[in-house]
């Protein structure tokens, strides 16, 4: 009873005596560049039951301005290597731009990044560019053109342009067809 009490009546005491929230771990961000952003999120959000909290398209500030995909995971849950692992299955890292929404759209926005935040993530991102470059899973002797830089600042696209799959499904899947993505990936 005296727990209900005070849940109930946390908001009208003063913030030093309001009982603490449980403390969920530390939600981390992870930033991705392989054409058009949208094409990656569905990929992403796939894995919400793995840790992935939330996905967001926008572009890094970057003289490109490339488009990117800022994928928010819960390390408790889902590791950066995990992310890592989505990312090359759902990118051609042999091409130098891939995939935009509009083929008029080309150039290196749509290039592929893995973006790093730290020396641990560099390592991470180079080592499995690396495996999965010798494992010839593209391609016989194809090189990865696939860059690993430092993360840049983010800038979200406006909320009408997030979620495109789900918001616009018949446009989505034209758009992937339109696009070529669809073709490669099959």
């Amino acid at each position: 009873a005296r727990r209900r009490f005070l849940h109930g009546t946390a908001s009208l005491l003063p913030a030093a005596m309001a009982p603490a929230p449980a403390r969920a771990a530390d939600e981390k961000s992870a930033i991705f560049s392989g054409g058009a952003a949208p094409y990656l999120q569905p990929f992403f959000d796939e894995i919400r039951y793995k840790g992935v909290t939330r996905t967001e398209v926008g572009r890094v500030d970057d003289a490109a301005n490339t488009r990117a995909l800022r994928v928010f995971y819960n390390p408790d849950k889902c590791s950066y290597k995990a992310l890592l692992g989505v990312y090359w299955r759902h990118v051609d890292p042999t091409r130098a731009t891939q995939f935009p929404l509009d083929a008029s759209e080309e150039g290196d926005a749509f290039r592929t990044v893995v973006w790093v935040a730290n020396d641990e993530e560099r390592k991470l991102a180079e080592q499995s560019r690396k495996v999965m470059e010798a494992a010839e899973v593209y391609g016989k002797n194809k090189k990865f053109l696939t860059e690993v830089a430092d993360a840049l600042p983010f800038t979200p696209t406006p909320e009408d342009g997030q979620d495109l799959y789900t918001a616009d499904a018949k446009a989505y899947e034209k758009a992937i067809k339109k696009s070529g993505r669809a073709k490669f990936f099959e």
